[in-house]
């Protein structure tokens, strides 16, 4: 089991550095009320073309709509990540917490990577607090979906939250 991704989001130099696979140009970025709202391509991924993700630290998530080249249908809607952010003017830090909440294109969520987030606590690379974020997280997406009808911008708006989405930029 590999130890907790952790990115590095520097708004200076507009990087985004993702543990040991390597450091990427983020596009597009601004400090939102609720958060950091960036958008970053994804070079060489063979089917991804570009990132756009909302780190929402008041709910310890990161909530990201990837665009598939073209030909290559796309594997979600949103990929929810649940996750620390830590948020600070110029560099923001987010510790993936292993469980993710996929909402699938036809808008049904999945729970996913239980078997990471298990293995992760069992091997000690989660302390307590983020094994209780993490289940807390989680708990509250799913819950709030069910209760919007498995809507995120309806779940988001009544804790009002709204996420603007930028479209993704050719190149």
């Amino acid at each position: 089991m590999h130890s907790p991704k952790v990115s590095i989001f520097d708004l200076k130099a507009m990087t985004h550095a993702v543990g040991a696979v390597g450091v990427f140009p983020i596009r597009q970025a601004e400090v939102t009320a609720h958060g950091l709202h960036l958008q970053r391509p994804m070079p060489g991924h063979p089917d991804l073309n570009h990132q756009e993700a909302h780190m929402l630290p008041a709910l310890d998530l990161v909530v990201t709509n990837f665009t598939s080249h073209p030909g290559c249908p796309g594997h979600s809607r949103y990929y929810i990540d649940m996750a620390t952010v830590q948020p600070d003017p110029e560099v923001w830090t987010v510790r993936d917490l292993y469980l993710d909440v996929v909402i699938l294109p036809d808008g049904t969520p999945k729970l996913h990577d239980v078997d990471e987030y298990a293995e992760a606590v069992f091997e000690g690379h989660l302390t307590p607090d983020e094994q209780r974020r993490a289940l807390l997280s989680a708990e509250r997406v799913v819950n709030g979906l069910f209760a919007h009808n498995n809507d995120l911008d309806a779940w988001l708006a009544s804790l009002n939250i709204h996420l603007k989405w930028w479209k993704p930029v050719d190149g």
